[in-house]
């Protein structure tokens, strides 16, 4: 169990931005692709993740002292705070169960791939944490490590299945060749999403709207360019929490969102390009060892993002998950560690719904309805795994959550393992 620890500790703390260009690299070599070609694949991945995130991390911190004005401005009290999911993350890991998932769902993977059950081979390692947290949680309520792990497994298997069922549409809406979607908490904003999209096609007038990035641009004016859009949607943010008080702050604050906008999706076509070594290799190989059986390489959501609608829709729900948040029956959590990351929790939605803006926020609201109401549900159980891996509460919480450990499938296996506990 040692070793164990200390090689999934190493594993994980190289981060995603050197993990994944390794995997890369690696998956680039076995598949017959030349070392330069190779190497290049997996640095230009690198860098594109590393400016990626540096953007984002841009509008976290633009974004996160107006989520604390509003919810101050809205008077939104509650007694379960949301703290990110980089403590989700850490604290998923801590336990017996996550010390262990990161060979418990590689080995579903090689198992599944060997059964020809999937397609993916995911080497989002990193976002493991999502199926180390369903494994954590059953852990702690069951005290049973081999419920734990096979939970973890079976949510590791869910994701995979979910990948490939999307996969030709992620490639062709997002124009990446050879990928798919298996990140743990994303997977599971599909049926919700197909669920919306299933009852808006049956409300006349509403089924109609149209707001893709077409009519957008070409019915709005200069208001449907990234760039001026984020910047007035930045602007009118600012104004709702007070900003206008302030008029450097507000317009600062509106210019970096703008730009964000603008920029993020320069570093999409570096993963595309990043992508595409691996797509070829990956082709030719399978083309000549196993009679052109598909294959797709799994990828965080992360590179989902830069689509307009969803940056766009993901500021616009900042505001109205605080609303929802503070009338929402049976809601406890107060959103703040993830809000500023709302980009991630409607990542798919513009895929499934033909890029419609209207649509990516009437399913954000009930996506984020769906989150909080769940992480309501867990109560204290990630307070019980924070508090034994040594993070301390922060002051005035009762209990700690976080919105992207709040996906539906491990509240199924919470549940349950309550029942048999």
């Amino acid at each position: 169990m040692e070793i164990i620890s200390k090689v999934s500790g190493a594993l994980t703390s190289l981060g995603a931005s050197v993990l994944i260009p390794i995997f890369i690299f690696i998956i680039c070599m076995v598949f017959g692709a030349k070392l330069k070609k190779s190497l290049m694949a997996g640095l230009t991945f690198g860098a594109a993740y590393i400016g990626l995130n540096l953007v984002i991390n841009l509008m976290i911190t633009t974004v996160n002292p107006m989520v604390t004005a509003l919810a101050d401005n809205l008077g939104v009290k509650k007694d379960i705070l949301d703290v990110g999911w980089a403590v989700g993350s850490a604290v998923a890991y801590s336990t017996k169960c996550g010390v262990l998932i990161i060979l418990v769902s590689l080995g579903v993977n090689i198992l599944m791939l060997a059964t020809k059950t999937t397609k993916t081979l995911n080497v989002d390692i990193w976002n493991f944490w999502n199926h180390a947290f369903t494994a954590s949680v059953v852990y702690i309520v069951t005290g049973n490590l081999i419920i734990g792990l096979a939970a973890g497994a079976v949510h590791a298997a869910f994701c995979l299945v979910m990948a490939d069922r999307t996969a030709e549409r992620v490639q062709k809406f997002y124009k990446i060749p050879g990928v798919s979607i298996p990140q743990g908490w994303v997977v599971t904003s599909i049926p919700i999403i197909n669920g919306v999209n299933w009852v808006l096609d049956r409300i006349p007038i509403i089924k109609d709207i149209e707001w893709d990035e077409k009519h957008i641009q070409e019915k709005w004016g200069i208001f449907g360019s990234p760039l001026v859009l984020g910047t007035t949607l930045g602007l009118i943010l600012g104004c709702v929490a007070g900003y206008w008080k302030d008029i450097p702050t507000l317009l600062n604050s509106a210019i970096s969102i703008g730009a964000v906008m603008m920029i993020i999706p320069k570093f999409i076509a570096l993963f595309m390009e990043s992508l595409t070594v691996v797509s070829d290799a990956a082709k030719k190989f399978m083309d000549k060892h196993f009679k052109g059986r598909e294959f797709y390489v799994g990828l965080d959501s992360a590179i989902l993002i830069g689509h307009p609608v969803t940056v766009a829709s993901a500021i616009i729900l900042i505001p109205i998950v605080l609303v929802v948040a503070m009338i929402l029956p049976g809601n406890r959590v107060l959103p703040f560690g993830d809000l500023a990351s709302l980009a991630y929790f409607v990542a798919l939605v513009p895929c499934l719904s033909k890029g419609n803006l209207f649509r990516s926020i009437i399913s954000g609201i009930v996506i984020m309805s769906i989150v909080l109401l769940i992480c309501s549900s867990f109560g204290a159980s990630m307070t019980t795994m924070a508090v034994d891996a040594g993070y301390s509460l922060p002051k005035g919480a009762v209990d700690i959550t976080a919105l992207s450990a709040g996906n539906w499938l491990t509240w199924i296996f919470y549940k349950i393992a309550g029942i048999f506990a």
